[in-house]
């Protein structure tokens, strides 16, 4: 009787300790914290290789690595008071978008990425994680372009969408 009553203690001891709410909190927030590093990883190494596929191409299309709603926001910050039909002014592109972006880094009149018009061998030097929250993640990065010689510091949110992740701003600083 007394070997049952011992076990049963050490059960009971052995489910409190691992049923407790605090033991069980702390696993958690921990698991969370390593599940948002790992994607937080994951967006880092997606947004590096993106970039630097995105220059090795011959026509490269913005559209594969950014959301909807920015490829149309830097396609008419970067045809700003072009001679092009459908061009915006500049208080016509504020009006539009001030709302949903922080105007004063659109780059207006600049290509995607980088402010040159021609570009040679792009690698990104720096990616830096600045903030994650919620699935979006915003990267320092430093994109160098060797052949013409031009440095570009970005700040860069990316989301995660479906599997993968894409580009929903570009803080571009001269």
């Amino acid at each position: 009787m007394n070997k049952i009553i011992i076990l049963l203690t050490l059960h009971l001891i052995f489910f409190f300790s691992y049923a407790s709410p605090e033991g069980n909190l702390k696993k958690f927030n921990n698991n969370t914290k390593e599940i948002a590093f790992d994607k937080s990883e994951l967006a880092k190494k997606w947004l590096i290789k993106s970039i630097e596929n995105f220059f090795k191409q011959e026509t490269p299309e913005m559209s594969s690595i950014t959301t909807k709603t920015y490829n149309k926001y830097k396609s008419d910050a970067t045809n700003v008071e072009m001679d092009t039909e459908g061009s915006l002014t500049v208080e016509q592109f504020n009006k539009k978008w001030k709302k949903t972006y922080d105007i004063k880094y659109a780059g207006v009149g600049n290509g995607f990425l980088i402010s040159a018009q021609d570009w040679g061998k792009v690698t990104v030097t720096k990616c830096q994680l600045l903030t994650a929250k919620e699935n979006v993640y915003i990267f320092q990065v430093i994109i160098k372009d060797a052949t013409y010689k031009g440095s570009y510091k970005r700040d860069i949110k990316v989301i995660e969408s479906g599997k993968s992740f894409l580009i929903d701003d570009v803080k571009e600083y001269n």
